[in-house]
């Protein structure tokens, strides 16, 4: 489970913001809650969503969020002098020498972790990993200034592992591959619970969710009545793979396809994918109709390619981070999606769900708390971005927050100009 998220110098975020999905006290939508055995005060948030004017930087607290998975997954991998992805705010000379800083706060089996890390391109500045075994603070590592590092446990062990670390490379992913357990609890939170999805229908989706159908009967069968509760008219799915050469690839892309398969035997996989929908005929016998899946609306296709993960996030309680989840969808699959994270029969893993988007009917009070909704607005006279939640205006829970936002009680919209363009 998701606790906090802190970024700093990252593209359009220039000084630190942080999003927390910790509840406040409001004691509305107790069923949009987690509580939790670590956090004996507190509870957390199902969901948050984040508003905000189009270049308001929203999508960049989603880009934040897979930079640091990505940086954690493939750090090891670096040689020496590889370059760290790093995109500092760049209206500012200062900030383009300065390091981008992520701060993360998350649960991994029922103990509370602190991840911290500061970069630039060249190198891991410093770095840190805390943990809460009992509800106490203990170091697992600090570093500092690239190669000064504080160990309080296992200190031979650990020494010996960060002399084997690149300046380049992040102590958690490095000791995590040369098997140093205390590391490997968090490197696996980030490799098995955070799943970020970007705004671009990507193929990956829609064969993930096919192979799915082939792979777990019990997980078609999740697929397919989520699919009849959405209303698509949808009976069943049938995906079949089928084997082509490269040689039957156009000429002139056979040669990127070749770079990309190469270590694949040269055979790519062709995804074939039907569905049937049950009709009456005119003597109300029932009868099932084929379609090619690319017969079926943006809509039930952004459906499809979704479904897939966001079943399984639900199952295993994993951290869903989705870039305008409304994208193709009409509002009333929007509030299907939403409601299988705030439900506790459909979520019992505690699964937790972060979206962007621009659907103004989702700001309801009746689907969402106050402390679910977050804004981002850009500073006009820095051009950095701002994030707040909503319960810093502390609006009555009668309120209509739609109308509200909309008049500009909140920021985060576009200022257009009445202004003649012709």
């Amino acid at each position: 489970m998701l606790i906090e998220f802190s970024l700093e110098n990252f593209r359009s975020i220039k000084d630190e913001v942080t999003l927390s999905l910790v509840a406040s006290p409001d004691k509305s939508l107790d069923n949009n809650l987690i509580t939790t055995e670590v956090l004996k005060k507190d509870k957390l948030l199902r969901s948050a969503v984040l508003y905000g004017a189009n270049a308001s930087g929203k999508s960049n607290v989603v880009s934040a969020f897979n930079s640091l998975k990505n940086l954690v997954m493939m750090s090891h991998t670096f040689q020496k002098g590889t370059e760290i992805s790093y995109s500092p705010f760049k209206l500012d000379e200062k900030y383009l020498s300065k390091p981008t800083k992520f701060k993360i706060v998350f649960i991994k089996n029922n103990i509370k972790y602190v991840y911290g890390v500061a970069f630039t391109n060249e190198k891991i500045i410093d770095e840190y990993l805390y943990y809460y075994p009992e509800d106490r603070k203990s170091v697992i590592f600090e570093r500092k200034d690239t190669n000064h590092y504080k160990f309080t446990i296992d200190k031979k062990e650990q020494k010996f592992l960060s002399e084997k670390t690149l300046d380049n490379v992040l102590y958690l992913s490095s000791s995590t591959q040369l098997n140093y357990k205390k590391t490997s609890e968090a490197f696996d939170w980030f490799k098995d619970t955070l799943t970020v999805i970007g705004a671009t229908d990507h193929p990956q989706l829609i064969d993930y969710t096919a192979r799915s159908l082939n792979k777990d009967k019990e997980f078609k069968e999740l697929i397919l009545k989520a699919l009849l509760e959405a209303d698509l008219g949808i009976d069943d799915i049938i995906a079949s793979y089928e084997k082509i050469s490269i040689d039957e690839i156009p000429v002139m892309i056979q040669k990127q396809l070749k770079f990309l398969v190469s270590d694949k035997g040269g055979d790519l996989e062709k995804i074939d994918i039907k569905t049937i929908h049950k009709v009456l005929n005119e003597k109300g016998d029932e009868l099932k109709v084929e379609f090619n899946f690319n017969e079926e609306s943006e809509g039930t296709k952004r459906l499809f390619a979704l479904i897939g993960p966001w079943i399984d996030v639900l199952k295993n309680g994993r951290v869903l981070i989705i870039d305008e989840l409304d994208t193709k969808l009409h509002y009333s699959l929007n509030v299907f999606l939403i409601k299988l994270f705030h439900n506790p029969i459909q979520n019992r893993s505690n699964a937790q769900l972060i979206f962007t988007t621009h659907n103004t009917n989702l700001l309801d009070l009746d689907l969402f708390r106050r402390d679910q909704f977050w804004f981002t607005e850009k500073n006009p006279s820095v051009g950095s971005t701002d994030l707040y939640s909503l319960v810093e205006f502390s609006p009555r829970k009668d309120k209509n927050i739609q109308k509200g936002y909309l008049a500009g009680r909140y920021g985060a919209i576009p200022f257009i100009k009445d202004e003649r363009i012709f």
